[in-house]
């Protein structure tokens, strides 16, 4: 009898992820959320750096992941400015950024592939539009009315 043909594994899909920080329970979430995703189950290995809230650290951690010839790499950056170099560094080896949570502002929107996240800006703007019409329906629409505007890390 001759033994069945085997074919080897799939090679998994490398992963190299900067995390910004664990500044908040929302970030650690995120993180951990990646780390169950990406895994070798999945078909997947990720490769995690903790920017530590600093960005030399996450440019440090992308050039790790471009030297390891990583398939993709997942960005929460720390701040929107500084990422060009680094980026095109990225482009220059053939692998993709995907970015999550917020952007970056370059001058070349092609350094990155994607971006996945919220739009704040109109999430806050649909909250001022259901704000103003249930005041309408509670026929308070000339009552005056405080608001908290939540900002978090400047610069990002």
């Amino acid at each position: 009898m001759v033994p069945a043909e085997t074919s080897p594994a799939p090679k998994p899909v490398v992963i190299g992820f900067s995390q910004l920080g664990a500044e908040s329970d929302w970030r650690s979430a995120n993180t951990q959320s990646m780390k169950t995703t990406f895994t070798a189950e999945n078909g997947y290995q990720l490769i995690f750096e903790d920017g530590q809230q600093k960005q030399s650290n996450q440019i440090r951690a992308i050039r790790t992941f471009i030297q390891q010839d990583v398939d993709y790499i997942v960005l929460a950056p720390v701040t929107e400015t500084g990422w060009d170099t680094v980026l095109q560094e990225a482009k220059d080896a053939g692998i993709p950024v995907i970015l999550i949570d917020r952007k970056v502002s370059v001058d070349d929107d092609s350094l990155y592939a994607s971006w996945v996240g919220s739009d704040f800006v109109r999430e806050g703007q649909d909250a001022g539009y259901w704000l103003e019409d249930y005041m309408k329906k509670q026929g308070r629409e000339d009552d005056e009315v405080n608001i908290v505007v939540l900002k978090g890390t400047k610069g990002a």
